[in-house]
């Protein structure tokens, strides 16, 4: 088990979660246990909530069976947390990343299918960018991620999991939710995802035409960063 939980979700902060579902919808993303106030979405590749609340995106949350046991995990480390052992916890990691630990129930306890996203591919990291990359690996490592890779100059950058999530903590601007998804991004490709995104895709390529990057500004100032493959 992660140290955290038994499962996990990605929560991006939405003002409109019932409006901006439609747009993960476009997507590939099907419903997974929406309610009137929570958006639950997945493309097979992550558990995605929707929720309209005032906490800094991106966010994760924990599903664990022992919210003591976590607790007493947490403090053993030397990390302060909010809310109760017998309500909720609450993290505020680097890069303003909010995670919250939940009991587990049968409801809640979801897990992945696995399954490649129709247009995204396959998920890579969720990316959150830091001003410090090593205090970042380090505060993960108190949470019980390991790292799974790590470079310096000219681009600092260290990928952290725990067998749930793969986090990507990145020295760089943008400091909006970012998800990153790698696929074969091929012309066929991006044809199919123009169609599915329209304004809001946005495709790079390189001197030879070949596509390096594509962009899509998601709702709720999210976005979503996908790469070929073989990078």
């Amino acid at each position: 088990m992660a140290l955290l939980g038994h499962a996990s979700r990605i929560v991006i902060a939405s003002q409109d979660p019932s409006s901006s579902r439609g747009a993960w919808e476009q997507l590939g993303f099907e419903d997974a246990g929406s309610t009137q106030e929570i958006s639950r979405l997945t493309d097979g590749q992550i558990l995605l909530s929707l929720i309209q609340h005032e906490d800094p995106s991106p966010g994760l949350a924990y599903f664990a069976p022992s919210l003591q046991s976590v607790a007493d995990r947490i403090l053993a480390a030397g990390l302060p947390y909010e809310g109760t052992q017998s309500t909720s916890l609450c993290l505020t990691g680097p890069g303003d990343l909010t995670i919250w630990i939940h009991p587990a129930t049968t409801e809640n306890v979801v897990h992945r299918t696995g399954e490649g996203s129709p247009f995204l591919g396959y998920y890579d990291a969720l990316v959150v960018p830091v001003e410090d990359v090593d205090a970042a690996a380090v505060w993960a490592q108190k949470c019980g991620y390991f790292i799974a890779d790590q470079w310096d100059d000219p681009n600092p950058q260290v990928d952290v999991t725990d067998g749930l999530n793969v986090i990507s903590f990145r020295k760089q601007a943008v400091r909006s939710p970012i998800l990153h998804y790698t696929a074969d991004m091929d012309n066929d490709w991006v044809e199919s995802i123009t169609e599915a995104c329209g304004e809001m895709l946005k495709v790079h390529r390189g001197e030879s035409g070949n596509v390096t990057m594509a962009v899509i500004g998601m709702p709720d100032a999210c976005m979503i960063f996908i790469t070929p493959d073989e990078y």
